[in-house]
Order: C-alpha cells, then sequence, then structure tokens
C-alpha cells in the first residue's frame, strides 16, 4: 500500500508494522480532509482492521472520503446525523446568539454527536476503538495538547464525557500540521494538499449575519441602541447578534478614543461599548465543567491551575472558588482581555493535561 522507500527517516514510526496491532479493528472519523485520512493511511498500514465513517449533518458528505477509502480498500460508512445536529449544535448556536451569548458550536458536537452518535456508531459495528485526526494526546487516560502549538484541539474536546476517552485514538498527536501534510503526501494520500475546513462548517464563511436572519426568520434582525457605560446613547446597531465582545469595527459610531464592545444589554436590546482597557477583567464565572482528573466539583475549590477562554489564548494562571455548580475564577498574575459569556473556558495542569472544561456564564 505504502512504498515505504519513499517515506522519510522521521516518519518510520507512524509506517511501522506491528503485528500486536492485526485484527484490532478501528473505525477511523473521516470528514475527507488531510488529516483524518492520513490517519486512515496510517492506521492501516500499522496493521489495524480499519473502516471509515462521514458523518452527514447539514450537507451533503464530502465524496473526498469515500474515494480515499476506496483508495485503502476499505468500507466506508455514512451516518446520518442531521437532526441531532440541527437540534444540538444548530439551534443551540443560534439560541445562544439571541440571548447575546457567543456560542462554541465545536464543543457541543464534539460531545453530543462525533464522539456522541458517532462514537456509538462505530462501537456497534464491531469495533474497539474509534480515531480520529485531531492534534491532540491522551497521558494516563486524560486529554493532553498535542505538540502543534497552533492547534491546541484539546480546548474543543474538552466536553467529550471522561469515560469514552478509553475508546479513542489520536494517533497525529506529536505532529505538527505542515509535517502531517509532507508525510501525507510522502505515503501518496490524495488530499495531502487540500485547504483546511472552515471555522464554522455550517456557516459560509462571512455569512453569519444572513445565517442568523434566516433561521430566526428575521428575528435577529432588531435594531436598538449602542450606548457608553453610563447609558449615554452613541449610535444605532442592527440587532446585538451581529456583533462580538471586543469588536471594534462595524460600530458606526465615532468617537475621539477607539471604542470596543463591551457588553450585551438583551433586556433594553443596547449594546454596551467602551474603551480598550475596559476589556480586560481579572475573574469570571464558569458552568457546566466537564471533570477529567479530578473526581468531583469539591475537588477543584481552591485549586490553583491554568485556564484558556478561547483555544489560541495564552495560558493564565487562576484560582477556582466553588459557588454552587459554579466557579469563580480568579486571574493571579494578568487580566484576561474580551471575556465572551457563552465561549469554553478550559482548565489545565502545569503538564498541558486537561482538569476539566466549561462554559462562561460572565
Amino acid at each position: 500500500m505504502i512504498d515505504v522507500k519513499n517515506v522519510a527517516k522521521e516518519f518510520s514510526k507512524y509506517i511501522e508494522f506491528d503485528s500486536d496491532k492485526k485484527g484490532i479493528k478501528v473505525g477511523v472519523a473521516m470528514s475527507g480532509g488531510v488529516d483524518s485520512s492520513t490517519v486512515a493511511y496510517l492506521l492501516k498500514q500499522q496493521g489495524y482492521d480499519i473502516f471509515g465513517v462521514t458523518m452527514k449533518t447539514f450537507k451533503d458528505e464530502d465524496s473526498d472520503a469515500k474515494k480515499v477509502c476506496d483508495d485503502l480498500g476499505i468500507e466506508h460508512y455514512v451516518l446520518d446525523v442531521r437532526d441531532e445536529f440541527k437540534e444540538k449544535v444548530m439551534d443551540y448556536f443560534v439560541n445562544e446568539y439571541m440571548n447575546g451569548r457567543t456560542p462554541n458550536p465545536c464543543m457541543v458536537c464534539n460531545r453530543h454527536i462525533k464522539f456522541g452518535k458517532m462514537l456509538d456508531f462505530i462501537l456497534s459495528k464491531g469495533a474497539s476503538f474509534m480515531a480520529t485526526g485531531h492534534y491532540t494526546k491522551l497521558k494516563n487516560g486524560l486529554l493532553s495538547v498535542g505538540d502543534d502549538s497552533n492547534k491546541d484541539q484539546v480546548y474543543f474536546l474538552s466536553q467529550i464525557q471522561k469515560d469514552r476517552l478509553s475508546k479513542i485514538i489520536f494517533p497525529v498527536g506529536d505532529l505538527e500540521k505542515p509535517k502531517l501534510r509532507e508525510l501525507a503526501k510522502q505515503i501518496g494520500v490524495r488530499v495531502y494538499s487540500k485547504k483546511d475546513s472552515q471555522e464554522i462548517c455550517f456557516v459560509d464563511d462571512g455569512k453569519l449575519k444572513e445565517f442568523l436572519i434566516e433561521n430566526t426568520k428575521g428575528k435577529a434582525e432588531k435594531p436598538g441602541n449602542i450606548v457608553d457605560k453610563n447609558g449615554k446613547i452613541l449610535g444605532k446597531h442592527k440587532g446585538f447578534s451581529f456583533y462580538t465582545i471586543g469588536q471594534r469595527k462595524g460600530l458606526g459610531i465615532s468617537s475621539e478614543e477607539p471604542l470596543y464592545v463591551l457588553a450585551f444589554d438583551k433586556d433594553n436590546n443596547n449594546i454596551i461599548v467602551g474603551e480598550n482597557e475596559d476589556l480586560f477583567k481579572d475573574e469570571l464565572t464558569a458552568t457546566r465543567l466537564n471533570l477529567f482528573s479530578v473526581p468531583t466539583l469539591e475537588s477543584l475549590d481552591n485549586l490553583e491551575c491554568f485556564a484558556k477562554t478561547r483555544s489560541r489564548d495564552i495560558l493564565h494562571k487562576c484560582v477556582l472558588k466553588k459557588n454552587g455548580d459554579n466557579f469563580q475564577v480568579k486571574f493571579i498574575d494578568n487580566k484576561v482581555r474580551a471575556i465572551t459569556p457563552g465561549q469554553g473556558i478550559v482548565f489545565y495542569n502545569n503538564d498541558g493535561n486537561v482538569i476539566a472544561g466549561g462554559f462562561i456564564e460572565s
């Protein structure tokens, strides 16, 4: 299948056959992109008995996944999750925006759809594991950041149920994306140069406003006032769902100092703006925590660790204080800019292992 003579020595461990893996059945989650396609090639070369599965969500599945499976001579399944995807991901996405929050659809999809319905399907086909192309590692049964510093995908995986990790394989967590593309080219993956998928798979790039208008039957397009911290009206907005915390451009207001979106006043349909320094906060409230390295919520009380409030954020040292089922997160060294309700917050230890993941409440 793979001409090993064409593969650089640095990649040899990825294509080495292992007789102990022969007969172990693995379902590969295949999107048609280079990451998952390369994983399928590598696992088959290593000796696993593999098959591919592609989800049918809101549009026709990517035909490249089937072509890659044909190249490998393996079975390819299409799992129709359109109803669940609309309910759990798309409806949630719209509702969050309508409530003045910024959703994180990938986190929700990973919990309920990809590592929910899809993993169940793969196991029902007799597989022992599900494999994906995420740049992620598992260390002692815990999610841990991969070696590609530009792709902290454990942030998006932090809502997976802990007991499901034992059924998941992340074969390329110690590769960086450029290296994976190089490997894919050398082993003959047909999609080695394919562009990465868009940020939100069900919203065309630059078309969020149109998507929200269509999926709320125009309710998202509700004009209101843009006000300063004292309530002074500075201008008009076209619907607060079309704006995000930290936004500066496109506000349509003039000021001696640059102004940024600070918050949304849903009750009065106002957008509150202020200066850049107003965006920095030293605490937030986290909710719906999903636990990994600790057994109970009480175990997190008074814990010092590191947190990210977005996937490309730096690690911020913090301390957690339990408040009912929620947690107050106090940042120790530096304030954090543009904390956004609805987005995920993920807690890490010194080794990059995920302690818990939740959502920003306020």
